[in-house]
């Protein structure tokens, strides 16, 4: 059983590496793969009212702006996605020890 739950457990720990590493894709990229995961998702009927409609670019011209802050941003990333592959190897490592059940 706990070798199951293990097994379980690194299917959002790779999303989550997978969606990481999407951070250092070129923007233009970055929206095609939106665009592609929101067809898979189911439809939401969310009628919230956008609060703000050129967030995206504010953030992109703030970044553009304050290199450091950008910088400070893919260091945060980075060690994120380190902490991510070193919970996905130890959670390999326990999977591939524990005994076969009898």
């Amino acid at each position: 059983m706990k070798k199951v739950c293990l097994s379980l457990l690194l299917i959002p720990l790779c999303a989550f590496e997978i969606y990481l590493c999407t951070t250092f894709l070129p923007l233009r990229w970055q929206q095609e793969l939106n665009a592609v995961v929101i067809r898979f998702l189911p439809n939401s009927h969310d009628w919230t009212p956008v609060t703000h409609p050129m967030l995206e670019q504010e953030i992109e011209g703030v970044l553009s702006e304050h290199l450091w802050t950008k910088v400070c941003l893919y260091g945060i990333t980075l060690l994120l996605l380190a902490i991510n592959a070193w919970a996905i190897h130890r959670v390999i490592k326990l999977v591939c020890s524990e005994p076969h059940a009898r």
